[in-house]
């Protein structure tokens, strides 16, 4: 089975980074919902203490006010003991409601209830003695033991029903404590994890970015090779043609032109000399095509102004021409490309331009040198432009070339192109850097 690639490996770390951002925040959303349930019936045992001291209070005031009634039996007192009886059932439903889902208080709070009902009985039983001027002595003070055993019985149950909360208080305030304590962990080590993975994904794009980049380095590497190579066989080739069969050629040529002279030969040789003269301009212009000899004897300049002259004279185009003639060459590889570049722009604008006409100037100063070649024709469509600027891969292999070129002196290709012709900028350090 293949090793992964960087890339595959890089999604890999990112799946994995966002599954734990995931889980991690299932996790603290599920301990958060928790921690609140816990919350909430740790509230809930408050309530409840509060509930049962509100029963208390409300007990102990209808004991209050029936003494007050049964020493003063004013309609004031009635009325203060009607509405501390009518408070007993609200707490006593308050208490009721509270502990409904715990059956141990739900069993003491049927116990309270029933003893508070007594307790209130009682009560109602002395105040009635008064209110019928039955009471004495003896039965009030019965009356008031009944209602002092109910109190301690009321303590009892009260207490009890206090300490069970109190557990429960104590079991959720710790489970509390466990979960607020759990959350801040889980999202720590979830975000430790995912950076992890976050990290690990960074890497391994950092990583495929530089073997891409490396690999497209090594392909210009190699294009630019393969130019050399190419210009080294055109020099090679055209050296043939010049000093082989040009040479042949114009020998024959002498020989056919001596023949001639001397009235031996008839009309055939005059064709075959007018075919000698062609073949050996033909020659000529292809050795000069190839890499013209003016380019290494006498410089950029000399061959530029060929190349323009036999390019006005093949296609019929007007070429304004303004190269001035550097007191000092430039370097080979730097003439070389200025001249691929002149020669690749005069091929675009007579296979695609259509323009009639055409300018081209060089000017240099002690650092750069700047090659402008303009047109008038159809222009460059933008999309060829768009991706010449990207990576040149979909741009043509001449305006591919001449940016290959143009980059391996160190220089800047610029091209702009509108609906009135095209203009091709070239700017390369005479000491490339």
């Amino acid at each position: 089975m293949d090793e992964m690639s960087s890339s595959q490996k890089a999604k890999i770390a990112l799946a994995l980074a966002l599954l734990l951002l995931s889980l991690s925040g299932i996790a603290a959303g599920l301990a958060i919902a928790r921690l609140y349930r816990a919350e909430t019936l740790v509230r809930l045992n408050y309530d409840v203490e509060v509930a049962i001291g509100d029963l208390e209070s409300r007990l102990t005031e209808v004991g209050r006010t029936r003494l007050e009634y049964v020493i003063s039996p004013t309609p004031e007192f009635l009325k203060s003991f009607e509405a501390a009886v009518s408070k007993v059932g609200a707490a006593l439903a308050r208490v009721r409601e509270l502990t409904n889902d715990n059956p141990a208080q739900r069993v003491l709070c049927d116990r309270l209830e029933s003893i508070a009902n007594q307790r209130v009985a009682l009560a109602r039983d002395s105040v009635e003695l008064t209110q019928q001027n039955r009471s004495d002595a003896e039965k009030q003070s019965q009356i008031t033991y009944g209602a002092a055993k109910g109190a301690f019985e009321t303590a009892a149950i009260v207490e009890q029903m206090r300490q069970n909360e109190d557990r429960l208080l104590e079991q959720r305030s710790q489970l509390s404590q466990l979960l607020f304590t759990t959350i801040p962990g889980i999202l720590c080590i979830s975000f430790l994890l995912s950076a992890g993975m976050f990290w690990l994904h960074y890497r391994m794009l950092n990583r495929e970015l530089r073997e891409r980049t490396l690999t497209e380095s090594q392909l210009r590497q190699l294009s630019l090779q393969l130019m050399r190579v190419q210009d080294e066989e055109h020099r090679r080739f055209a050296r043939e043609l010049h000093d082989g069969l040009g040479q042949n050629l114009a020998g024959a040529k002498m020989m056919v032109d001596a023949l001639t002279d001397g009235n031996l030969a008839s009309s055939q040789i005059s064709a075959v000399s007018a075919l000698l003269d062609d073949a050996l301009s033909q020659t000529r212009t292809i050795s000069h095509l190839f890499h013209p000899p003016f380019l290494d004897e006498i410089g950029f300049a000399s061959a530029a102004r060929w190349l323009i002259e036999g390019y006005e004279q093949r296609m019929g185009v007007a070429v304004s021409a303004n190269i001035p003639q550097s007191e000092q060459r430039l370097p080979p590889n730097l003439e070389l490309t200025l001249y691929r570049v002149l020669q690749e722009a005069l091929n675009n604008i007579q296979r695609h331009s259509r323009s009639d006409k055409a300018e081209v100037t060089v000017k240099m100063d002690a650092q750069w040198v700047t090659l402008r070649v303009r047109d008038y024709g159809l222009g460059i469509p933008n999309a060829t432009l768009a991706a010449l600027s990207a990576n040149g891969k979909q741009a043509g292999v001449g305006l591919t070339g001449m940016k290959e070129r143009v980059k391996e002196q160190g220089g800047k290709l610029e091209i702009k192109s509108e609906g009135t012709g095209t203009e091709i900028i070239v700017n390369i350090p005479i000491t490339p850097q």
